[in-house]
């Protein structure tokens, strides 16, 4: 093997490794911290229509949310739940925005957009 070649195949390595790390960056910039209450709740929305490609046009957030109960244990559900009822008094109700990080709720839509 000539030294041109050996060159070659350490730089196409070496980018190979930096373009796989700008895309795990990317990825887990944009799926952990969901910033808003609106924005998490979208969020939430698409990861669970992606998650459940069956639930009907027009799904509640709480039909989505009772499909992914049983097969996440581990959350504390009842914040989710609280954080649920927060943004429904918001949405529907005209109370103020539910303010302050929502961290179970980034922990759910993290757990949907991973593979199970």
């Amino acid at each position: 093997m000539q030294l041109d070649e050996v060159l070659i195949a350490v730089n196409v390595a070496v980018y190979a490794s930096i373009a796989a790390g700008v895309i795990q960056g990317q990825r887990r910039r944009t799926t952990i911290r969901p910033s808003g209450t609106d924005a998490a709740f979208n969020q939430l929305e698409s990861a669970l229509v992606k998650r459940f490609p069956d639930l009907p046009e027009g799904f509640t957030m709480r039909e989505g949310l009772s499909r992914v109960r049983s097969l996440e244990p581990g959350l504390r559900w009842d914040r989710i739940e609280k954080s649920l009822e927060g943004y429904e008094a918001y949405r529907y109700g005209g109370d103020p925005v539910p303010s302050g990080e929502q961290p179970e709720l980034a922990k759910l839509i993290h757990k949907l957009r991973s593979p199970w």
